[in-house]
């Protein structure tokens, strides 16, 4: 194909390429992209799969004058920009090494002035590109393509920067032959209102829906039809995709769909699955090869060297990437951003300013979507779904370190004036909303906030000046569970005391910690040293045992 050709539009993901005109949109909106940025996107569209050389482009683009090849980097990296290149599930320019450039998007020709082509080709699959490679997530693809297949609607569900974009993207990719090509991508992030959705899922199919009833149009048309239909980014619409998907489901028996949410859709025929952070390792006492083994670490090395040209996890840094990586709790997106700060920092600094909650919260990067580009800009979009009782209920919870049941959610929450039921049912909706995690051990549930979500709600606490409140109510709930589990404990084996003192350890610090600081109180900070005595001796721990106890009666001897 040449752009002396019949004028085409190349149309790739969510963009447009006029050839004719010699304009960029992004869901008919123009982007902003220089005329010699113009020349490159549009020889590589043209060209996709192909490695281009650069020398090639240069003489192709510059054909009149002469230019280094950093200006052809330049160039590329504001073509990257405005594709938002290199986010979860987008990729269209690959730089392969050594050899020159390959646009790595599919690409679909369409005739000037159509919206899309109604039957596309076999290969002509509307999904954005696929990433190059998708790190520890090839058991997750193999369930979650089994149950499209066997369940036909399945939701992929988890946190923000989890990773779900990602895999639907995979997942849709490798079903395309299955479906025949029938597989549709439908990005709602960008979409405010519910209104416009079956519109929206209308558009991706190639349907322009005109009926005042656009759900019953679009209904009709795909009712004979086998598709896989990809909903992304349900969450800020649930209610009125959580009808269509449960329409499509009951009404359109070859219908498959895939969504990806941070809240389920809660209807019919809905198999929940959910992604979960990528491995990470536990310990740093591994060898460097033992580590690599981890996806986590992984990820973090691949995009570091990404960033930076050639880069070798050596024995001396690998303890301080799985620092890292423990950190950020394995979530992909938050790895992501602090592999794109080490090319600056630093491994060793990087891992000193992720130590500040406000720094963690930071990180970010210039071209994603607004939603994902800093971990901020992430939670502030799960944070604005919440209720108003579940944002209350959010911040009250974030001095817990670690997990903590729901008795304890319940005492530090409890001074809201609402009933027990309110409060059970925050708890229950910051879990279907995936900002909190669970883990059920022998006798109960236990509830954790990820270290960053716990970082953030820790910011929005302080913002709403009730940080003192929520750290003293959660100092008492810890003395009070110390002291009513001592006389129980003393009858258990000793591997019994050993696991509930090590389950209880990050608590008790941090409210010894805050007890005997500036805003601490007095009467608890001695109850609570006391009722540490036993644990920091289960765990060995005598000069930390010593120093609380010694604190502890220093602030006596100062209220006599």
């Amino acid at each position: 194909m040449s752009s002396d050709s019949v004028p085409t539009t190349l149309k790739f993901g969510p963009f447009e390429l006029s050839t004719r005109e010699r304009v960029l949109r992004r869901d008919g909106v123009v982007l902003p992209l220089g005329s010699r940025a113009l020349d490159i996107l549009i020889y590589l569209a043209e060209r996709p799969g192909e490695v281009i050389g650069k020398k090639q482009l240069i003489d192709q683009v510059w054909s009149d004058v002469n230019v280094e090849e950093g200006s052809l980097r330049v160039h590329v990296a504001a073509i990257r920009k405005a594709l938002a290149d290199g986010q979860f599930g987008n990729r269209y320019v690959a730089n392969v090494q050594g050899r020159g450039y390959s646009f790595v998007g599919q690409v679909a020709p369409i005739e000037d002035g159509a919206i899309d082509r109604r039957d596309r080709g076999q290969n002509e699959v509307g999904l954005p590109a696929q990433l190059l490679r998708m790190i520890g997530r090839d058991p997750v693809l193999d369930d979650v393509k089994d149950r499209i297949r066997n369940d036909r609607f399945v939701t992929l569900l988890g946190p923000g920067g989890i990773g779900k974009t990602t895999v639907a993207v995979a997942a849709g990719h490798a079903m395309a032959e299955e479906f025949n090509a029938g597989v549709y991508f439908v990005d709602l992030g960008s979409l405010t209102d519910p209104r416009h959705v079956p519109a929206a899922v209308g558009t991706s199919l190639g349907l322009a829906l005109k009926a005042k009833d656009a759900t019953a149009e679009l209904l009709d048309a795909v009712r004979s039809k086998r598709l896989l239909v990809i909903l992304d980014n349900c969450e800020h619409l649930i209610d009125t995709v959580a009808s269509l998907a449960e329409r499509l489901f009951q009404e359109a028996p070859q219908v498959h769909v895939l969504a990806t949410s941070r809240e389920l859709l809660r209807v019919e025929g809905e198999y929940c699955y959910r992604i979960l952070p990528l491995d990470f390792p536990l310990g740093s006492l591994q060898a460097t090869s033992a580590m690599l083994r981890y996806p986590a670490v992984q990820l973090f090395a691949e995009r570091v060297a990404a960033k930076g040209g050639d880069f070798v996890l050596t024995d001396a840094e690998a303890p301080y990437v799985a620092e890292i990586c423990r950190k950020l709790d394995g979530v992909p997106l938050a790895i992501e951003l602090a592999a794109g700060r080490v090319a600056a920092l630093g491994i060793k600094n990087t891992v000193t300013s992720l130590v500040s909650r406000l720094e963690l919260l930071k990180l970010g990067r210039r071209t994603s979507v607004p939603r994902q580009r800093t971990l901020r800009a992430t939670l502030d979009w799960s944070y604005d779904l919440l209720s108003d009782i579940e944002r209350i209920v959010f911040r009250r919870i974030a001095p817990f370190v670690g997990h903590f049941p729901l008795e304890g959610a319940h005492y530090v929450a409890g001074e809201l004036g609402s009933s027990d039921g309110e409060i059970f049912d925050a708890i229950a909706g910051l879990v279907e909303k995936s900002l909190l995690t669970t883990r059920i051990d022998e006798t109960q549930v236990l509830y954790r906030l990820l270290d960053t979500t716990r970082a953030y709600a820790l910011e929005k606490l302080e913002l709403h000046t009730e940080l003192d409140t929520a750290l003293l109510r959660h100092a008492q709930y810890i003395t009070e569970h110390l002291e009513s589990r001592r006389e129980v404990l003393a009858t258990q084996a000793r591997a019994e005391r050993v696991a509930f003192y090590s389950s209880q350890l990050g608590n008790a610090r941090a409210a010894l910690e805050w007890s005997f600081g500036p805003h601490g109180d007095d009467e608890i900070a001695t109850r609570l040293a006391a009722a540490s005595t036993q644990l920091f001796l289960e765990l060995a721990l005598m000069i930390e045992c010593q120093v609380w106890a010694e604190r502890a009666i220093t602030r006596l001897g100062d209220h006599h």
